[in-house]
This record gives structure tokens, sequence and C-alpha cells, in this order.
């Protein structure tokens, strides 16, 4: 028995401070926390772009954070599955638009699961990394 299972669904995709502020703070929720990184398929289908850290690398990065018990990778957008084959008892999330944002409620509707939508977490996110990357954002380091 592992207690509370959380469970936190993601690309994390150019890790950053801010996925790591949201496993910090999950982890702190729970006993046991797994996180779900998307597939570079499904990522692509919801999103429209492919992750720019493939699928195994990704796995390796979120695994190796302290909080993070398993990293798992998600095929499928169905969270209610995820449920049924991982048993988490609580979702986290850190953005509306994420998937186990704005639409978790709806998808685990009666089966019990609080999601928990993290706020305050740290301001540089994926968008901004990317943008730095392909050249169209401001310059805003060295790096």
């Amino acid at each position: 028995m592992h207690g509370v299972v959380g469970y936190s669904p993601g690309v994390f995709d150019l890790f950053h401070v801010g996925h790591l502020d949201l496993l910090r703070r999950a982890g702190a929720e729970c006993d046991r926390l797994v996180v779900g990184v998307l597939t570079d398929e499904l990522a692509e289908g919801l999103w429209g772009a492919r992750p720019v850290v493939p699928l195994i690398e990704r796995m390796e990065i979120v695994g190796h954070v302290r909080q993070v018990a398993e990293a798992v990778p998600l095929e499928t957008a169905d969270l209610r599955g995820a449920w049924r084959s991982l048993g988490f008892h609580r979702v986290f999330t850190g953005c509306p638009d994420c998937l186990g944002g704005e639409d978790a409620e709806r998808d685990l509707a009666g089966t019990g699961v609080p999601v928990t939508h993290f706020t305050g977490l740290a301001e540089t996110g994926s968008p901004v990394l990317r943008d730095a990357l392909l050249g169209s954002g401001p310059r805003t380091s060295v790096a």
C-alpha cells in the first residue's frame, strides 16, 4: 500500500523550473507521485507540434526528480483509462489548457478523484523557451 497516489500528466518538454515547481508541490500533497509523460505522437496530436526533447529523454529527466516515484509514458488523453490502470487518488496540473487541466474534472467525474490546479508556478514556461529557441521572442538571457 502506497497511501495517497498522485498523478500529474504532461509533456514536460524543455524541462524548466515551472515543471520542477509543479512536481515539488504535487509531491508534497501525496505519498507517491506518478507522472504521465505524453508520447511525442500524443503531444503532436493535441497541440500540433512534436516535443523538442524525445520521450525517452523527457521520461529520464522527470524520473530523476526527487518527488517523482515513477514516470510512465502516456499514449492517450484518456485520464479515466490512466486512473483505471494506475489507481491514482489525486490529479495535479499546472495549467488550464494542459492535459489534466479544465476538462479533468469532467473526464474523471464519478471516480472521486479530485483535481488540484496549481497557480503561481514559476513563470518560465515551455512556450517562452520554445520562442527563444526559434528566435521569435525577445532575448532575455545570454543562454
